[in-house]
Parts: structure tokens; C-alpha cells; sequence
């Protein structure tokens, strides 16, 4: 039998600049960059601020995790939530699919017997789906479907397929 090796630790990127990623080097080296022409632009007290903020900030977007996630990922997420246009629509036409449906799975129970109605609760129950009223499934019946009989006991339309064609 062969033998072969799996990966491990899959997620971590690889260190290109001593412990650093690429990413990490490139935040790090761009703040301390700005800093230097900070250096040559601001008063010293001033160049002190500015330096210690930028890079704490470098340093967070570097090795921050915020949840679990990188501290890029949750700023780019920030922003798009603050720029992108939130607008919130009521539509009416949902609600009225919706009582139309309802409208309609009321006439089918009505139709169906008593016996259908229970076989339609316990499916309901022990698997989470109903059962179609008789009529329904003739209808299916004639359009290429047939009933298919599961393991569990369930009873379902299932579509024919032909793969002789």
C-alpha cells in the first residue's frame, strides 16, 4: 500500500521576511517609511505622535486578529458597510404569494380523506415533510412521475428518467 504525505497547517502563510509574511513586512515598512519623512517634515514632539500612531496601526493591521479573522479582513468589511447604500424594501407581493399558497394548501386538505390527512400528519412528523393531496399526485402520475417506496417506508414522487434515448 502506498504511503503519502498530508499537508499540515495549511493555513498559515509562509514567512518570506525573517518571522514576517509579505503583508506583515509590507504594513511595517510602509508606516516606518512614512514616519521617516515624518521625521523630516513635523516638529519633534509632533513626529514622536505621529510615528507612534502610525505605527500601532501598522502593527495592528500586521498581527491583528479581531474574532479570529485578520484585522484587514475586518476594516475591508467596516468600509464596504459604510460606503454601500442600505435600502430596504417592503414588497407587498410577497405576503400576497404567500396567502395565495396558503389559500391553495387549504383547498387541498379539504379535498383529501381522513386517511390521506393522517398519513400526511405522521410523514409530517417523523420526517419534517408533507404529503401531497391525492389529486396532485395523479396529476404528477400522468406528467412522467411514479411513486418511488424508500427504506424508511416513505412514499415520494420521483420523476422517470430515460437514458435509453
Amino acid at each position: 500500500m502506498a504511503t503519502f504525505q498530508v499537508p499540515q497547517f495549511i493555513d498559515q502563510k509562509p514567512k518570506i521576511v525573517g518571522p514576517l509574511t509579505l503583508k506583515q513586512f509590507a504594513f511595517i515598512a510602509v508606516a516606518t517609511l512614512l514616519s521617516f519623512f515624518a521625521y523630516y517634515t513635523f516638529d519633534f514632539l509632533l513626529w514622536i505622535i505621529v510615528s507612534v500612531v502610525m505605527e500601532s496601526f501598522a502593527l495592528l493591521l500586521a498581527f491583528g486578529k479581531i474574532n479570529g479573522q485578520d484585522s484587514t479582513a475586518v476594516l475591508k468589511a467596516v468600509f464596504s458597510f459604510l460606503v454601500q447604500p442600505r435600502m430596504f424594501i417592503w414588497e407587498r407581493n410577497f405576503s400576497v404569494k404567500a396567502a395565495e399558497e396558503k389559500s391553495r394548501a387549504d383547498v387541498a386538505r379539504r379535498s383529501m380523506s381522513v386517511q390521506e390527512k393522517l398519513k400526511s400528519i405522521s410523514l409530517n412528523i417523523t420526517t419534517g415533510k408533507t404529503l401531497p393531496p391525492k389529486a396532485f399526485r395523479d396529476e404528477q402520475k400522468k406528467k412522467g412521475f411514479q411513486e418511488a417506496v424508500f427504506q424508511t417506508g416513505e412514499k415520494r414522487l420521483v420523476k422517470k428518467m430515460d437514458y435509453r434515448e
